[in-house]
């Protein structure tokens, strides 16, 4: 795996864990005009977790695999739109609107698909398991008293 896969993915994990703790200070905000700010600079971040994910499936081929089979099983679901998905598949190929095919949902019997249960290796435990957020002097970091 190539170290700027890695690089991409922390920045996408960091990205998405900063989203979360912004979001959780909205909660607290009671200015309205501050509230805009922390919003806005929210959406940037927004804007930062699809551009790293768009870098990572230009670069990783069995992302881009494992993503349209993922939205396709969404859509089997119902969970996301069958059109969306097909086009999310088709992008992810690299193929154009010609080849677009709509997937079939599956069958309500049919067995789990193999491809939920067969990545031999989990996923890392979160750079910040404690939900913490990363911005240099803002993050809290106990004192040797706490």
């Amino acid at each position: 795996m190539s170290e700027d896969l890695v690089v991409l993915r922390e920045i996408l994990q960091r990205e998405l864990e900063t989203i979360n703790a912004y979001e959780r200070m909205l909660t607290r905000i009671s200015d309205p005009s501050l509230r805009q700010i922390i919003e806005h600079v929210t959406d940037e971040e927004r804007e930062h977790v699809a551009e790293m994910y768009e870098l990572i499936m230009e670069r990783d081929e069995r992302q881009r695999q494992r993503a349209a089979e993922g939205r396709a099983q969404l859509a089997g679901m119902s969970l996301v739109s069958a059109g969306v998905a097909a086009e999310t598949a088709v992008a992810a190929a690299g193929l154009g609107r010609e080849t677009l095919v709509t997937p079939q949902p599956m069958a309500p019997s049919a067995p789990t698909p193999e491809i939920l249960s067969s990545d031999p290796i989990p996923p890392p435990p979160p750079l910040f398991p404690d939900g913490a957020w990363s911005v240099g002097g803002l993050k809290h970091r106990p004192s040797s008293d706490e």
